[in-house]
């Protein structure tokens, strides 16, 4: 009897020392299981202020929510677009993308987003956005994503050069910049800089001057168009602008800006950290874009979108709605040289947007930004008009290129 009892001891101790060691391996299964990642796409250039922030945003999400791993992919600008397309037709999409708002209405006509309408409505919070970044996220009445934040145009100069040329205040007309640019001129610096890069960044660059000469893309072949797009060729022609502005992007730009061969460029907020901190010697401002015929700048920004294929929506989810939050959007928006689109954060007399006179000045130049809603087409449409910025900095002649491509334009245009 005893002997029977110890064999059955053995075996029960055996049974529970397997059991036990299933229930450790399917505990240690279920844990790595639970660990989502979460794989996310941007355009953010490398060691800038944005990607900084987007980097530090992503590290404390994953600090506070050990659940949630990311897998974060960096495309240039202008490829971007191309693997979200590439990504549809593969099935190879990830979960979380940062787009340029202009796209994100083609994008989610596409089929490349998820209508998150549901959600937002649950959220409760779509009231808090300006108008202009809200209906960016939108089609047919559906929410397709979430802004994310807001920038526009100014224009940088060194006041060291001014004082040198004997210029004592930056140029507030087109008559004075084109004035001014001649002047600061030299055999090896330029008097202004600007993207006119074959992408977005080209159009984004030039839009404030076609709105500037009291056009619109509904009328490019208008002598007020004709009118913007001789004065970028003009001042090339010049010696003014380098003709090398066709392959720079806003990066580019700032480097000739902070190396003293551009004395005054047009760029974004976003540079503001960076010539603060790479170029502490280097005496500049900031001052609203020039007026042609009227005020006008270009209102930028990227917005959050989920893959229509994502398994993980809901956690994609609770991740921008978290980086929304505002003790975590303004922090994170100071970091990245960024301005909010959310009225709270906007208004919030603590952060630096309401503090700092030179980001004060992207503040009001906001106020005379103009969105990119031009429809689904946009993306094919801003196509068209980098062709056209192309050919003329290069010399074609500019009237048959505006009526060229106000012909490609009109069909595209809702």
């Amino acid at each position: 009897m005893k002997a029977q009892w110890k064999m059955l001891s053995g075996l029960l101790l055996l049974v529970v020392i397997a059991l036990v060691g299933c229930s450790d391996e399917a505990s240690n299964d279920r844990g790595e299981h639970d660990v989502i990642t979460l794989r996310v796409w941007d355009y953010l250039s490398p060691d800038s202020p944005s990607e900084k922030e987007q980097l530090e945003l992503l590290r404390t999400y994953e600090e506070n929510h050990p659940n949630i791993k990311f897998e974060r992919t960096y495309f240039p600008f202008a490829d971007l677009k191309t693997k979200l397309l590439q990504g549809i037709a593969g099935g190879e999409l990830p979960d979380i993308v940062l787009i340029d708002n202009p796209d994100h209405q083609a994008f989610a006509s596409a089929g490349v987003f998820a209508d998150i309408s549901k959600e937002v409505a649950e959220w409760g919070q779509a009231d808090q956005y300006f108008e202009g970044p809200k209906a960016s996220t939108m089609l047919e009445g559906k929410y397709y994503g979430i802004p994310n934040n807001s920038n526009a145009l100014a224009l940088f100069y060194n006041k060291d050069l001014f004082k040198e040329a004997g210029i004592s205040e930056p140029p507030k007309t087109w008559d004075e910049l084109k004035d001014v640019a001649k002047k600061l001129t030299t055999t090896d610096r330029k008097g202004l800089a600007m993207a006119a890069t074959k992408s977005e960044e080209g159009t984004f660059q030039f839009l404030p001057f076609l709105w500037q000469a009291g056009a619109d893309l509904n009328s490019m072949d208008s002598p007020e168009a004709i009118s913007a797009m001789k004065f970028i060729q003009d001042m090339v022609k010049e010696g003014s602008m380098s003709e090398n502005i066709v392959n720079w992007n806003q990066q580019d730009v700032l480097v000739q800006f902070q190396t003293g061969k551009a004395a005054m460029m047009v760029n974004g907020p976003w540079q503001l950290p960076t010539l603060r901190e790479e170029s502490k010697d280097l005496n500049w401002d900031v001052t609203l874009m020039p007026i042609g015929k009227t005020s006008a700048s270009i209102l930028g920004g990227e917005n959050w979108a989920i893959s229509a294929t994502s398994e993980h929506k809901q956690e994609a989810f609770d991740f921008i709605t978290w980086s929304q939050q505002p003790d975590v959007l303004g922090p994170m928006h100071e970091l990245g040289g960024r301005l909010p689109n959310r009225e709270d954060v906007a208004g919030d007399k603590q952060y630096e947007w309401n503090k700092d006179e030179q980001l004060q000045v992207f503040v009001q130049q906001i106020k005379t930004s103009k969105p990119r809603a031009y429809g689904t087409k946009y993306p094919e449409i801003s196509t068209v008009v980098q062709e056209a910025i192309q050919r003329s900095i290069s010399g074609e002649d500019v009237e048959n290129i505006m009526q060229e491509s106000a012909e490609k334009i009109a069909p595209l245009l809702q």
